[in-house]
């Protein structure tokens, strides 16, 4: 369910945090970036594990801010198929069941996508 995902990413930092701690201010504009987005064939990011390695810092002409190379390691939230996933269901209709799971709020999940029934009821 919950899954570690290394990315390289080339990180532009904005000049009004360069007065922090390099490795803080890299890890809040990761945090801005990434935190609560879908990521493509990844998931979902919960948390900004660690940051491995950091090159750089170069100003590119015309521009304000410098320019990490950092690889880092994001806590992502991806079900595999098949996995059961505990929650409330807090409303249904003809299109799907809509509930609260351990980490999405009003997750919505379509008919299409739920197995079929294994009992006679």
């Amino acid at each position: 369910m919950f899954v570690l995902s290394q990315i390289e990413h080339n990180l532009p930092m904005p000049p009004h945090l360069l007065n922090r701690p390099l490795v803080d201010a890299i890890k809040a504009e990761l945090e801005r970036l990434f935190l609560d987005k879908v990521v493509v064939n990844l998931g979902l990011c919960v948390s900004v594990y660690d940051i491995l390695a950091v090159e750089g810092g170069f100003i590119f002409p015309g521009e304000g801010c410098s320019t990490y190379k950092v690889s880092f390691r994001l806590l992502m939230f991806r079900p595999f198929i098949g996995e059961v996933l505990v929650g409330k269901i807090s409303g249904y209709d003809e299109k799907g069941l809509q509930g609260d799971l351990v980490i999405f709020s009003l997750a919505f999940c379509l008919l299409i996508g739920l197995q079929p029934a294994v009992t006679p009821f």
